[in-house]
């Protein structure tokens, strides 16, 4: 048993209401959790403290007005207010965004820089120079690689591979001077 099933049994177990094997699992869990026994000591208090409070009296009417009540707040919640609406904002709310949107275009038509609308095109120095220069043939890719006869993955093996770095690698934990 875990402490929730243990909460969730406490009142069955003050009223006598939890078959032999829950209350053996019951009374298990106590033995084995002080904290529990405090937990079912305080639950036993309050219970006592509940009992000995005076007894409460309404009027005969009390559920009768009680129940009138009740209708006429759910009544009054169903009503629904009617106001007058644009696009679904009250008439405040639609002119303050109908002010921004206009403040933002006219901005935005501040920025736009004015233009003729003509295709103007004057070349710059760099591609009038381009023009007059002497075209070179190309030469393919492919052939300059194959004219390379060298293979870059062959390894030496005659040359070992000694290369010893540990005089120059220092560990974090190296306590060499």
């Amino acid at each position: 048993m875990d402490r929730y099933q243990f909460e969730d049994l406490i009142s069955d177990f003050i009223e006598n209401k939890l078959s032999m094997t829950q209350r053996k699992d019951f009374e298990t869990y106590l033995d084995e959790n002080p904290e529990a026994m405090q937990q079912l000591d305080s639950v036993k208090q309050v219970i006592a403290s509940m009992k000995s409070m005076p007894e409460v009296s309404t009027s005969t009417d009390f559920m009768k007005n009680l129940n009138k009540r009740i209708a006429a707040e759910k009544e009054a919640q169903s009503v629904v207010k009617t106001t007058r609406s644009f696009a679904g904002y009250t008439p405040l709310m639609a002119s303050l965004s109908a002010v921004v949107v206009v403040a933002v275009v006219l901005l935005g038509l501040e920025f736009i820089p004015e233009t003729n609308n003509q295709a103007t095109f004057s070349p710059t120095m760099a591609e009038q120079q381009v023009d007059d220069l002497p075209i070179l043939p190309t030469q393919p890719n492919d052939d300059i690689l194959a004219e390379n006869e060298d293979d870059s993955t062959h390894v030496d093996e005659d040359m070992p591979n000694t290369t010893d770095f540990k005089d120059r690698i220092q560990l974090v934990g190296d306590r060499r001077p």
